[in-house]
């Protein structure tokens, strides 16, 4: 616990990183390099390298910085490459690195300015802006052109890598079941009996009941990697990841059992009476039972879960999911189409087939025309305008368009959007603000009311599908089985299929990573082992039935290979598209967006109390507030902000949190089983009744 001399540390190192933030600026990048008024004649030789400027563009390079420094430590790929393959063109020929050459100014020159994307920077005027390089700047080359000049690298190589964090959490997974004797499966029925409450009672120790620590956890898990990440999966590996996401989910399930067992043995009871829980605790406490040593070891792993568990938290547990509930509400009920889409919208199939790119013919080529070579004009003469329309992106017509028209229009509708963002984000923190500061309890009752509810509009949108396309389900099931076999499929063969769906199953039911242990040691129970079997069914719900059905719906409808979204890379509008194309009509997606928005905020209040307990195991939860507000503050720039490298780093956080608690996990494997072999011996034997039970096992 922190005393107040170090609460005021704190704080004053808070507005600090804060101050510095929203002021600091490096000398460097103080100085002006926009060029304006500076007056020096060609040839130019070099461009000045492009240096952070602002708040956000120094924020992004910090943030891509860590990013860097993490993905080398934790998601380096164990098969050295092995499953890379060189990338060519649509020639067939390959494609080479290009890296830029550098040079050292020895004397002032004019040069160029680069932009944070390597573009030439430039003036009103439309001209590039010129400055004066100084003697010792790295700079890159220019040639007589003013191109940047680039030396031919190694082939570029593309394909599947084997993170080290990601195998190391489903090897971690699937070990706890054989350890634990396949315990997801031989108790399955009687984790739903304890969260009907039939062996709970009133005064059993704890803050909230088994069913409500379920669904403030699935409210954490329940969200945007079932809609969105799912439609990902299957558009980038093909329908053969959804088994690979389903077999992990099955694994999970033990994962979880054995995370949430432990997180309900090394509990600790808070000075305001509430329940702190967690791989914190019991990597900590669990591993000093083993010994000196391992205390210190454990106590390391600890403090690295809880860091990882912060990040998590404000990034993937927050800003992301404030910013795709926005775009999900924006995109539904307030954007208005581009003078680009409707102009489209006018346009006649005439109209229409000159701008088609060869690629996109290509694209729509059929098995036939591709083996009989046929041109490229014949199959752009035998398109229908429906086709074509599809194929036709807006950037296509815009540039068809007059500059200015275009311009004033991307005005007008960028404050629309800047406006609107405000008022959400505001909204958003201010819904969130209200539930987070009342603690696990308000939590648990908002969440109990509020994942039953959005789960179950959105499984009744997906059944219905399913149900009107009921002959077409076993089609689907055994392509998936086929495609997660195959060789030679869409993202670098079987193992490429087999990484992307763990992947996405570990972003779905987080089971692992140890993050729902934390709100499962707040449940009262009298047997930490009866905690575990309600944990289990997390991943049943999220990753096997819910993630199914939107797969299913996704499959169905072809969404994931519609040309339309060729280049789509957001999840949540593919999934949107399938549902427009589906029996509930257009009107469902409507639906969806407002569950959308449910699933994020529910996401939000669960990951707020995850990282509170994380930051109450680091500073003390006297303070505890201070990460309430920053949270809350979190929520408001997630919503009104491009996000960037959070993403990546949101990414990294959440999923480097399974290395800590799986390490630490094995080595309290055996006490976890001599807990479950006695709790499954009493419970086979008939001691256990409805409401009975006390003490700690």
């Amino acid at each position: 616990m922190m005393n107040g001399l170090a609460s005021k540390r704190l704080t004053v190192c808070l507005i600090a990183l804060l101050t510095t933030l929203m002021w600091g600026v490096n000398p460097s990048s103080a100085q002006s390099t926009d060029g304006v008024g500076v007056t020096l004649q060609p040839p130019v030789q070099a461009a000045r390298l492009y240096t952070p400027n602002t708040l956000g563009e120094q924020f992004n390079s910090t943030i891509n910085t860590i990013n860097g420094v993490i993905g080398i430590a934790m998601f380096f790929d164990v098969a050295g490459g092995a499953f890379l393959q060189p990338v060519t063109d649509d020639d067939g020929n390959l494609v080479y690195e290009m890296n830029p050459v550098y040079h050292i100014v020895d004397q002032a020159m004019p040069g160029y300015v680069l932009n944070g994307a390597g573009d030439f920077k430039t003036g009103p005027d439309g001209k590039r802006l010129i400055v004066t390089l100084q003697p010792g700047e790295r700079t890159q080359r220019v040639d007589s052109q003013g191109d940047l000049i680039t030396n031919k690298g190694d082939v570029r190589e593309d394909g599947p890598t084997l993170p080290f964090t990601v195998l190391f959490l489903a090897g971690g997974a699937i070990f706890f079941t054989f350890w634990y004797g396949w315990i997801n499966i031989r108790g399955f029925k009687h984790a739903i009996d304890i969260v009907r409450g039939k062996f709970t009672r009133d005064d059993d120790p704890g803050d909230v009941s088994p069913f409500r620590a379920l669904t403030s956890a699935l409210s954490a898990t329940v969200g945007l990697g079932n809609i969105a990440g799912v439609a990902i999966a299957v558009k980038t590996g093909g329908p053969g990841a959804i088994f690979w996401m389903m077999f992990l989910g099955l694994f999970g399930m033990t994962a979880k059992f054995h995370e949430s067992t432990l997180g309900q043995m090394f509990r600790k009871q808070n000075e305001d009476g509430t329940i702190s829980g967690g791989p914190m605790f019991y990597l900590d406490s669990g591993l000093k039972r083993m010994g000196p040593g391992f205390g210190m070891f454990g106590r390391l792993l600890a403090i690295i879960f809880a860091l990882f568990c912060m990040g998590g938290a404000l990034g993937g547990g927050n800003m992301f999911q404030a910013n795709q509930s926005f775009e999900g509400f924006y995109s539904a009920f307030v954007e208005q189409p581009s003078v680009a889409e409707n102009k489209l919208k006018k346009l006649s199939g005439d109209e229409l087939r000159l701008l088609l790119t060869d690629k996109q013919l290509t694209t729509v080529m059929t098995d036939e025309q591709k083996n009989a070579n046929t041109p490229l004009e014949d199959v752009r003469l035998g398109l229908t305008e429906k086709m074509m329309r599809s194929l036709v992106h807006p950037i296509q017509v815009e540039r068809t368009l007059p500059p200015e028209q275009v311009k004033v229009d991307a005005e007008q509708r960028g404050n629309l959007r800047k406006n609107v963002s405000y008022g959400f984000g505001l909204l958003m923190a201010t819904l969130v603000a209200v539930v987070v500061i009342g603690g696990i309890t308000r939590i648990g009752a908002a969440t109990s009311k509020i994942v039953p509810v959005m789960c179950l509009i959105y499984v009744l949108g997906c059944l219905i599908v399913i149900v009107f396309n009921l002959k077409e389900i076993p089609g689907h099931v055994r392509l998936i089985f086929i495609e997660a076999f195959k060789w030679d499929s869409a993202f670098g063969g079987f193992i490429g299929v087999m990484i992307l769906g763990f992947k996405r199953a570990a972003f779905s039911s987080e089971a692992g990573l140890g993050s729902s242990a934390i709100a499962h040691s707040a449940a009262k129970q009298a047997y930490p082992v009866r905690e575990g079997f309600v944990a289990s069914l997390e991943p049943f719900i999220d990753t096997i039935i819910i993630c199914f059905m939107t797969a299913m719906v996704v499959l169905i409808t072809d969404a994931y290979a519609a040309p339309e979204l060729m280049d789509e890379v957001n999840g949540t509008a593919i999934t949107l598209y399938a549902f427009e194309q589906t029996q509930v009509g257009a009107w469902f997606p409507y639906v969806l967006s407002v569950s959308i928005i449910l699933f994020a905020f529910s996401t939000m209040i669960s990951w707020c109390y995850y990282g509170e307990r994380a930051y109450g195991y680091l500073f003390g939860h006297k303070t505890v507030l201070l990460f309430r507000i920053l949270f809350v503050i979190c929520v408001f720039i997630g919503s009104v902000a491009s996000l960037g490298p959070v993403l990546d780093f949101s990414d990294l956080m959440i999923l480097s949190m399974a290395f800590p608690n799986i390490l630490g996990g094995l080595f309290l494997v055996s006490m976890v089983r001599r807990s479950l072999r006695e709790y499954w011996s009493r419970f086979k034997s008939g001691e256990f009744s409805h409401g009975s039970g006390s003490g700690d096992i």
